[in-house]
């Protein structure tokens, strides 16, 4: 298999960023392609997308960047998947192929125990503030504020102060709801698979804080770490199947 990455793209560059992945890779003619992005949710978007890279190759499946990681993480199969870096969101499929999101309205309206919640539950405490030496005012007026004000999460994960540890656990408890949201009225068997994905699972402690809130939460939660890399995921896909959730 070859490999080739170049920096992210919108998904309406995708026919330029494909052109170099072209000349990276020296294909002549592709069978399959299979595309995640962000920003790719609405049906409109998906028909858009697939008009703009038609002639591509034979077959073209086309999807969010969120639905792409939850084929990665049950390599297709049913289960929970919650993502959280910079915001958060849930992606659920139960066995019947039916589907779920919760979560992922952004910092104005949600992303609960996303980084972003964390640095500005920091921000917003004057003894995590204190110990952060951050002014709240420079994030205020920052350039890319949502950005540098998650960036502070593996801040507050290394300060040795309570207040640092409950919000570390509190914004575990508010994933695991959100993981609760994600599979409400869904039907799956005697345990629910549920994966993970994002930055903030990078450190270890709040990784097993996520995990103690799942089985407090719900018994029923069998934790899995990701079956399979996003590119793998991508190659592998059952695009009859994929056509049929995606489009």
């Amino acid at each position: 298999m070859r490999v080739a990455k170049i920096p992210a793209v919108s998904w309406r560059d995708l026919p330029q960023a494909l052109d170099l992945l072209k000349k990276k890779l020296s294909w002549k003619n592709l069978d399959r392609l299979c595309v995640g992005s962000t920003g790719l949710w609405a049906p409109q978007d998906k028909k858009l997308a697939r008009t703009l890279l038609r002639g591509r190759a034979r077959s073209i499946c086309v999807m969010s960047d969120l639905e792409l990681a939850h084929a990665a993480a049950f390599a297709g199969g049913p289960g929970v998947l919650i993502i959280a870096g910079t915001g958060s969101v849930g992606l659920s499929k139960d066995e019947k192929g039916l589907w779920r999101r919760a979560g992922g309205l952004g910092p104005l309206l949600g992303d609960e125990g996303s980084g972003f919640w964390i640095g500005r539950q920091a921000l917003r405490d004057p003894i995590l503030n204190r110990a952060l030496k951050s002014d709240p005012l420079v994030f205020a007026h920052a350039k890319q504020p949502v950005r540098q004000i998650a960036a502070l999460a593996p801040r507050v994960f290394s300060l040795k102060l309570k207040r640092a540890h409950d919000l570390r656990e509190k914004a575990a408890q508010e994933l695991a709801s959100l993981a609760v949201h994600a599979c409400r009225d869904m039907k799956f068997l005697n345990a629910i698979p549920i994966s993970w994905r994002g930055g903030l699972f990078e450190n270890p402690l709040f990784l097993k804080s996520f995990l103690r809130a799942l089985k407090h939460i719900n018994a029923d939660f069998v934790p899995a770490a990701p079956k399979l890399p996003a590119e793998q995921a991508a190659a592998t896909l059952n695009f009859s199947t994929a056509a049929r959730i995606h489009s």
